[in-house]
Parts: structure tokens; C-alpha cells; sequence
């Protein structure tokens, strides 16, 4: 077993930030350069993700590194981090976008208060979902869990001042807490059964133990429904649209960028560690979650005005592709055994490629969305119209996201859609399979109609009057919004790094490498 004390470094690098910011703040003003905070933290999240580069290549090394908190011994079950491909992947990518939102709310939070508050809140949100990838066990899982919560309900009610905010966010912490206790129930179950939270070895006793089957998919159950409501899974939903709009901008590519992709993790990493999809059949609950998933949230994103709620619900929409995906790896195990590993590698490949590509896609949008409000001064549909026609850096990347996530080749979203499609339709006398994966493919058309009716909207029609006068937004925010569109064009012209990266983290977290 390799034990290495680096896996704890991002997280020290930006809860370390999260300390300092008030205390650099007044420094700022007492130099009369209130930016430092700012500065102080992009300089922390490039800290955090160099600092992931050396852990990145640890673990290409070793396979996989694991630390327990001295005195804490694994045979007592203690508080553990365990790091492989799948976990680096996920670390990159929180940190990664919030570099990026903490650039561009450099000018569009710069008439707001309390921003030591909003950066520390910013970094500490991101050291709860670094530490989420990086938990080794359940209960270490759930105290990162818990730091990300808190700092996302905050998060949303920034601007305190307004009921939007304070409502969406109630509405976040009822549900959320909801779902943390329903997830915090099935921890305590199989704590009882087995008398360790580790999930290494969760996975070696669970499939000696002599209980009820009902007992273990109860479990089973419980998890997909707890994280569910952070992953905003059909019908858990409903926090999210109220969420977004009340949320500055930046906040809103973070929750559909990556905290609602914390909710697919720990599901993930949960259900293929410690229950094995040989033996357990969840592959198909998940499947069907995909589905339902897609299919409501399409709908309802046909009929919002509002532009932040459209992209709420279309968040929704790419979460079901997600967990479709997983599902049909899941379930291929299950029904062909080793055969269906290979599709299992596919399938699940195309998710996790694709949760890189809806956090791209959904931070450039949210952000993107963000310039339009910050220069129109509306959410409104028919407000903005021909807004892009005004500013055309902003629109045009704009546009870049929404091809990308409507699976317009050779942009970045259309590979992993078509894996995930792949995957489902490979064994054709598989009827459940054929059917189900038939299904994604109709709302992937339907999603793709309303993506073009919006970018049709926004940069093909005449300007309304609210956008008349507006103009290209500064040039720290219109460039995170501009490099996001470059990424999705990039990726897609050239995705086989990404799908490398993509596939190493699958065949680790289903244990084919790693061990």
C-alpha cells in the first residue's frame, strides 16, 4: 500500500486560501488596491492545480496513492484518502473551472460587498469537492460533502439583499439536507453491517456478508437518491432552477459545471467500488433515472423565458446523459458478465468524457449568460433577443457551447454523446437496451432543436430595445468566456487526450487498473 501526504495538498492550498482572504483584504484597502483579494485568489487556484499536477503524476507512476490521518489506523476504520485516475480527473476539473469563474468575477462582482466573503466561500466550495474525490472513506466522504453544501447555499444567497437568493437557497439547504441524511442513513446501515466506512474495504466484506438482498439494493437505493438531489436526478430536482437564476453567474457555472457532478461521483465511485455490478443490478435503475431524467427536463426547458433557467434545466438534461451512461455500463456487467466489459468501458467513458465536456459547455453558457445580463440588465428571452449581434466575442462563444452540448460535430460534446450512444446500441438483441438508448437518442435531437432555437435567438434576430445599447462586457470576463469556447472547439477537433484521460480514470474505477 503506497501512502503519500501530497494527496492532502490542494485541499490545504485552497482551504488555506478560504483563511487568509478576509485577513488579505483589508490589506487591499489599507494599500488603497482592493483587487489583491482577487489576485490572491486566482494565484491559490493555480497553486491548487500545479499542486494536482504532482499528484497526477503519482499516481501515473503507482496506479494509485492512499493516506490515513495519523494515529488512525485503516484496520480501525479511519479517516482515509484514496487518489486514482478517476479521482484526478475529477480534482482537475473542480479546479480548473474555478480558476476560470474566479477570473471573470474579478469585474462582473466588482459592485458587490463582502467579496473576501464571496472568495473564501468560492475556495472552500472547491476544497470540499477536491476532498470528495479524494475520500477514502464514507465518513471522510461526507464531512468534504458537508463543506461543499454549506459553501453552496451561501454561495446562492450572496446577494442577501434580494428574496430571490434567500428563497432559492432555503429551497437548496431543505432538499439538500434531505438527501445528505437519506445518503448518511445508508452509510450508518452499512456501517452496522460491516463495522468499517472504508470503502476499500466495504468492497472486499460486502460480498461475504449474509444478509437480505433487499437490505444491500435498499443501501443501494438510498445512495442513488441522497446524491441524487445534488446530482439534481429526476425527481430531485427542483432546487436547481430556482437556484440558478438567484446565484451570481460565476456560482451558476459552478453548481452545473461541478457541484452537481460531485452528486455523479459519489454515486459512481460508491456503486462500482463496493458493489459489484456482477453481482448487483443497478445498472438498469440508473438507466431508467436517465431516462426519466432527460425526458422531464427537456420538456420543461421548451418552456422557460427566463435564459438562466433554460440552462438550468439543460443541466438537468446532460445529467441524464451522464447517468445513462454509467447505467448502461453497469448494466452490461451485469447481463454479460466479462464480455460486457468492454461495453462497459465505452459507456462509461463517454460519461466521464462527458461530464468534462458539460462542465466546459455549462461554465462557458452560465458565464456567457452572465455578460448578457451584466450588459442587458434582463434574464428574459425576448429581451435579448440579437444580443450577440452586439457582442460578438461573447455570442459567438456563446454559440460554440451551445453546438457543443447539442452534439454538433467536430465540437467537443458530440464525441461523447455518440460513445454513450455506441455503448447502448452494441448488443441490438438486447431489447431494453435498444429501447432505452433509442429514447436518449430522440431527446438528443430534441435537446439539439431548442439549443439552436436559443443561439437562433440570441445572435440571428434583430436587437430589441434592451439590447440596443449594449456593448462587449471587460475583458476579464469576456476572456474566460472566450478561452471555454476555444476548449470545446479544441477538444472537439482533437479529443483524443481528453478520451485517453477519460478512459484510464474508467478501467480505474472499475478496477481493471490500479489494484
Amino acid at each position: 500500500m503506497v501512502e503519500s501526504w501530497i494527496i492532502l495538498q490542494p485541499i490545504a492550498i485552497l482551504f488555506a486560501g478560504a483563511i487568509l482572504t478576509p485577513l488579505i483584504d483589508p490589506l487591499g484597502r489599507a494599500i488603497k488596491f482592493e483587487k489583491i483579494r482577487d489576485a490572491f485568489a486566482i494565484i491559490i487556484f493555480i497553486l491548487s492545480l500545479y499542486s494536482l499536477l504532482g499528484i497526477y503524476e503519482e499516481v501515473q507512476k503507482q496506479g494509485k496513492l492512499t493516506y490515513f490521518l495519523s494515529p488512525y489506523s485503516p484496520q480501525m476504520g479511519g479517516v482515509s484518502f484514496f487518489v486514482d485516475q478517476f479521482s484526478v480527473f475529477m480534482a482537475f476539473l473542480f479546479c480548473f473551472l474555478g480558476l476560470f469563474v474566479s477570473i471573470y468575477s474579478i469585474r462582473y462582482m466588482e459592485n458587490d460587498t463582502g467579496l473576501d466573503k464571496y472568495y473564501s466561500l468560492l475556495m472552500s466550495l472547491v476544497a470540499g469537492l477536491v476532498g470528495i474525490s479524494f475520500a477514502g472513506d464514507l465518513f471522510n466522504l461526507f464531512i468534504f460533502w458537508e463543506a461543499m453544501s454549506l459553501s453552496s447555499y451561501a454561495l446562492v444567497a450572496f446577494r442577501k439583499y434580494r428574496w430571490e437568493p434567500i428563497e432559492a437557497s432555503f429551497k437548496y439547504l431543505v432538499m439538500s439536507t434531505i438527501g445528505s441524511l437519506t445518503a448518511l442513513y445508508a452509510m450508518s446501515i452499512l456501517y452496522g453491517l460491516t463495522g468499517t466506512l472504508n470503502i476499500s474495504q466495504l468492497a472486499t466484506i460486502i460480498p461475504t456478508l449474509k444478509v437480505p438482498l433487499q437490505t444491500l439494493y435498499l443501501i443501494i437505493v438510498a445512495i442513488i437518491a441522497g446524491f441524487g438531489v445534488t446530482a439534481s436526478i429526476v425527481p430531485f430536482h427542483f432546487w436547481l432552477p430556482d437556484a440558478h437564476p438567484a446565484a451570481p453567474s460565476g456560482i451558476s457555472a459552478m453548481l452545473s459545471g461541478v457541484v452537481i457532478k460531485a452528486g455523479v461521483y459519489a454515486i459512481a465511485r460508491i456503486l462500482f467500488t463496493i458493489f459489484n455490478p456482477i453481482a448487483f443490478d443497478f445498472g438498469a435503475i440508473l438507466m431508467l433515472f436517465g431516462i426519466i431524467t432527460l425526458s422531464v427536463a427537456n420538456v420543461m426547458a421548451l418552456l422557460q423565458r427566463d435564459i438562466k433557467r433554460l440552462l438550468a434545466f439543460s443541466s438537468i438534461v446532460n445529467i441524464g446523459y451522464i447517468i445513462f451512461g454509467f447505467g448502461v455500463g453497469a448494466y452490461a456487467i451485469n447481463v454479460y458478465g466479462m464480455e460486457g466489459y468492454s461495453i462497459a468501458v465505452l459507456a462509461i467513458m463517454g460519461a466521464i468524457f462527458h461530464i468534462f465536456n458539460h462542465a466546459i459547455g455549462k461554465g462557458l453558457l452560465f458565464l456567457g449568460a452572465g455578460c448578457f445580463i451584466h450588459e442587458a440588465g434582463t434574464r428574459d428571452l425576448l429581451d435579448l433577443e440579437g444580443a450577440g449581434k452586439k457582442m460578438p466575442w461573447t455570442g459567438t462563444s456563446f454559440s460554440l457551447g451551445l453546438l457543443a452540448l447539442a452534439g454538433v460535430p467536430p465540437l467537443s460534446g458530440f464525441w461523447s454523446k455518440l460513445f454513450i450512444i455506441l455503448a447502448g446500441f452494441t448488443k441490438l438483441d438486447n431489447t431494453f437496451m435498444v429501447v432505452t438508448t433509442s429514447l436518449v437518442v430522440l431527446n438528443a435531437i430534441f435537446a439539439a432543436a431548442y439549443y439552436l432555437w436559443l443561439m437562433q435567438r440570441l445572435m440571428l434576430r434583430s436587437p430589441k430595445p434592451k439590447v440596443e445599447k449594449v456593448h462587449e462586457v471587460p475583458i476579464s470576463m469576456v476572456l474566460p468566456v472566450v478561452l471555454l469556447g476555444l476548449i470545446t472547439l479544441v477538444i472537439g477537433l482533437w479529443p483524443f487526450n481528453i478520451m485517453s484521460f477519460a478512459e484510464v480514470a474508467t478501467k480505474s474505477l472499475l478496477g481493471l487498473i490500479g489494484g
